[in-house]
């Protein structure tokens, strides 16, 4: 569940630095783009990663899909927060030189 929260936290200050951005013109170029971009690739990628931990986790326990079920939803989670984590710090380098 701690993985889930940081994402939940991490993408909580994302939205808020694009929109204070977007409403003050400065956010950096291309960044508006990179919004609506970003994510299918992200959430496919994630989605992949779900999909392989889960087949990897029935391989090993074939009498436990609950374990399957954790299984990709860290790995979903994890692949979110990088790039989630990734936009933060370059959003916030932004800021911290504009």
């Amino acid at each position: 569940m701690t993985g889930m929260m940081q994402l939940w936290m991490e993408a909580g200050s994302v939205i808020a630095m694009r929109t204070t951005m977007s409403l003050l013109q400065t956010a950096p170029d291309g960044e508006n783009l990179r919004m609506v971009t970003e994510k299918p690739a992200v959430f496919l990628r994630a989605q992949i990663a779900a999909t392989s931990a889960a087949g990897a986790s029935l391989m090993r326990h074939p009498f436990d899909p609950a374990a399957a079920m954790v299984a990709a939803g860290r790995a979903w989670t994890g692949t979110v927060s990088r790039k989630t984590s990734a936009n933060r710090r370059r959003l916030n380098k932004h800021i911290a030189g504009a």
